[in-house]
């Protein structure tokens, strides 16, 4: 089976087999044309394609390859999550809903999934595994590119480490920015939600997205770390097609 999780800056695409993913690759969102789809799952003829998408013009295409020899389904769409939502159906984003299924049959206990991703977006749960809705962020990355266009920086930074405690360059500054603003803003939502929803210190939060690992020695508080939840989702719900008919 072939995962595919279609966010807004990369399409990210899983090779599964028998519950475990053992490849993956990815292609920019920008580039996630027809032709490069169907080449990308050109190695995988007859195999079935579950799709988690956030971009209406790439969840065209899927549901458009139609004479490619793979059977395809579309998380929300003719694979529906059996979760109930309390957040506008309208708006709400397949990865988040499909996150929250997987937390909440993986995890049955955790009540806060934060997904690190082009945007960090916090998810809670009922103690009845319900959707309960959440919020939205800038991701790390989405700051990193629009501090890049610093006049006073010769070429785009990467998002990197560093020991000083006072930065002496721009590059290292920003880096440093981001590592101790996000954390201290990730850390005290934590501990503010957590009283909100009067859960236990102890309490396991689910971290997942890819730029999870950069934040995760600063958290201070428990986690469990499934950088694949989405594609964890995607498996569990491939016994639950709502409909036999795939596109």
């Amino acid at each position: 089976m072939i995962l595919v999780d279609v966010g807004n800056t990369s399409a990210h695409f899983a090779v599964e087999r028998k519950g475990e993913i053992v490849k993956t690759f990815r292609i920019l969102t920008s580039d996630a044309f027809r032709e490069n789809i169907a080449k990308a799952l050109s190695g995988y003829p007859g195999v079935d394609v579950l799709v988690c998408s956030v971009v209406p013009a790439v969840t065209k295409i899927f549901k458009s390859l139609d004479n490619i020899g793979n059977n395809i389904y579309i998380a929300g769409d003719n694979l529906k999550i059996p979760i109930k939502s309390r957040y506008n159906k309208k708006q709400i984003g397949m990865d988040r809903l499909t996150g929250a299924f997987a937390a909440s049959k993986l995890r049955p206990q955790s009540r806060i999934v934060i997904d690190f991703g082009t945007a960090i977006t916090f998810d809670f749960l009922s103690p009845r595994g319900e959707y309960l809705g959440g919020f939205i962020l800038p991701g790390m990355g989405s700051s990193l590119r629009v501090l890049s266009q610093c006049a006073l920086l010769p070429d785009k930074i990467k998002l990197k480490k560093t020991r000083r405690l006072i930065p002496g360059n721009t590059a290292d500054s920003i880096s440093k920015g981001i590592e101790e603003g996000y954390s201290a803003m990730i850390n005290a939502m934590a501990a503010k939600y957590k009283k909100i929803l009067r859960l236990p210190s102890r309490h396991k939060i689910i971290i997942t997205g890819g730029d999870g690992g950069f934040l995760m020695p600063r958290l201070n508080f428990p986690y469990s770390y499934r950088p694949f939840l989405v594609f964890e989702g995607l498996i569990l719900l491939q016994d639950s097609p709502a409909s036999p008919k795939p596109y």
